[in-house]
């Protein structure tokens, strides 16, 4: 089987082996900053750290990325809910107020179970909050010019009620932040997310907050 990957590759053009070599290489990077935030938390990224755990020079990652800063760059498009949300978004067309509804229903609870379940999307979270990191204040503000595309819509679904749903919004997604941050500390008003119900009654309690929202201007 070995003998025959070989044969496979020294068949193949030396530009397509280049181009292997460089996705490969690549690959590996990005799974070293990976590695490296599940262990150590992004405090351990360094450019030394992420080429050693990597196995490569620390040169390929000037020559295939540019900058550090542009290879965790990379890895955080791949981990950020609302970056990879976003592509969603624009692939799924909303015509109706149906639709609206369901898709700020599946948002929120979407998000909770994400950043629950991704420990990495924690630590990028608490590392753009500590407020230390261009590369992270940059990130967050891609994520408010994409969460603003979905924002407009919903602006001209309560525009004539008294329901601000951008601070509706923002309060649930901020709470989730800080429930999923704060979950490993203790509870918190008596609320333990890291016990099955409790995480299956912030998702309810979310829906139904959205959807009275939504039935409010509805009547």
């Amino acid at each position: 089987m070995e003998d025959n990957k070989m044969d496979q590759l020294k068949n193949l053009p030396e530009s397509s082996l280049r181009f292997k070599n460089k996705e490969m290489t690549k690959r590996k990077l990005i799974e070293a900053v990976s590695a490296i935030i599940r262990t150590e938390g992004y405090t351990g990224l360094g450019v030394n750290k992420i080429a050693k755990q990597a196995g490569v020079h620390k040169k390929l990652i000037y020559r295939y990325f540019e900058t550090v800063e542009r290879l965790i760059e990379a890895y955080v498009i791949e981990k950020d809910y609302w970056l990879l949300t976003s592509n969603q978004l624009y692939n799924r067309p909303v015509n109706s107020n149906v639709d609206l509804k369901e898709l700020a229903l599946g948002i929120l609870e979407d998000q909770f179970n994400f950043f629950y379940q991704e420990k990495e999307m924690q630590q990028l979270i608490l590392w753009e909050i500590s407020g230390k990191s261009q590369l992270m204040k940059s990130i967050s503000a891609t994520r408010e010019l994409l969460g603003d595309d979905f924002l407009q819509l919903t602006d001209d679904y309560f525009k004539d009620s008294d329901i601000n749903f951008r601070a509706l919004s923002a309060i649930l997604s901020a709470g989730i932040y800080y429930l999923v941050l704060h979950a490993p500390v203790s509870s918190y008003c008596g609320i333990s997310i890291q016990q099955t119900r409790d995480r299956e009654e912030m998702v309810r309690t979310i829906r139904q907050v959205i959807s009275m929202a939504f039935e409010k201007v509805k009547g």
